[in-house]
């Protein structure tokens, strides 16, 4: 059951953090992961292909000229963990039941005040089976023909070895169609990919580019804003492929470096079929 959690955080003391925290926030859910079962840590850190969660940046954090942030305890903050595998799922039920302590980031503690796993309390939060996530589409045929996707931390795509920081419907449906057949206990057909290549248009966007630096300091370029994609092709099954990725990126996140904050993705709007 795909789940998305967010850690409510409080920093021990005043301090001035960087912008751009996804490394040091993915670490530290990798340290809670080790701490109940090392051996999937290891696992999820150095295991190639798709990746069964993904961590997002500090949420709630207000930058300053110089692209840092100064935190206080006083504020509330939060880290988004979502799981999409059934050895995370099972390690959730612990968290939630007995949730950690601290996150530890670059040097300073966070309190976790407390974990929400609810859309009810948090809009980020929520679950949501892999079987509830198509039945709209798959099982009763509601696909719509027209889809508008917010990225709201910058996406990007690895393509021939560089990255692509436009988020084609090429790259966001084959990005998403890897995550779920990696996941999901009922597979898509590749061809979904060759759908969203020939058979789908990108009809109008609202995005921007934005910078955040890798570990070797050079700046990992991506796309932030909303994207509307149209298929041109209404064929009833394929829409309804394409809306349940659509539907499925909440959890999963779009393209590359969604375990350091990139890619936090949602379908915010669907045009019905007429």
């Amino acid at each position: 059951m795909p789940t998305a959690l967010i850690f409510n955080l409080r920093p021990s003391r005043a301090t001035t953090v960087a912008a751009h925290l996804g490394r040091a926030t993915h670490a530290a859910i990798l340290r809670l992961i080790a701490e109940h079962d090392p051996d999937l840590a290891t696992t999820i850190h150095e295991g190639d292909g798709a990746k069964p969660l993904t961590v997002s940046n500090v949420l709630g954090l207000q930058f300053s000229r110089t692209g840092e942030a100064d935190v206080v305890p006083t504020t509330d903050y939060g880290v988004r963990v979502t799981l999409l595998n059934p050895e995370l799922e099972a390690l959730m039920q612990r968290w939630l039941a007995t949730p950690p302590a601290m996150l530890e980031l670059i040097g300073t503690a966070w309190e976790i005040t407390t974990i929400m796993a609810s859309s009810d309390q948090h809009p980020w939060a929520g679950q949501m089976s892999y079987a509830e996530i198509a039945a709209p589409t798959l099982a009763r045929g509601e696909a719509g023909t027209r889809w508008t996707m917010e990225f709201v931390s910058p996406v990007t795509f690895r393509q021939r070895g560089l990255n692509q920081p436009f988020p084609s419907p090429d790259l966001v449906f084959g990005s998403l169609l890897d995550k779920w057949n990696a996941f999901a206990p009922i597979a898509l057909p590749d061809e979904v990919k060759r759908f969203a290549s020939e058979c789908m248009a990108t009809s109008r966007f609202d995005v921007r580019s934005y910078g955040e630096p890798t570990k070797n300091g050079a700046l990992q370029i991506g796309a932030v804003g909303q994207c509307t994609y149209v298929a041109v092709n209404r064929d009833r099954y394929w829409c309804a492929c394409i809306e349940t990725l659509a539907r499925f990126a909440f959890w999963s996140g779009v393209g590359s470096g969604a375990t350091r904050g990139f890619g936090r993705s949602r379908l915010v709007e669907r045009k019905p079929r007429p």
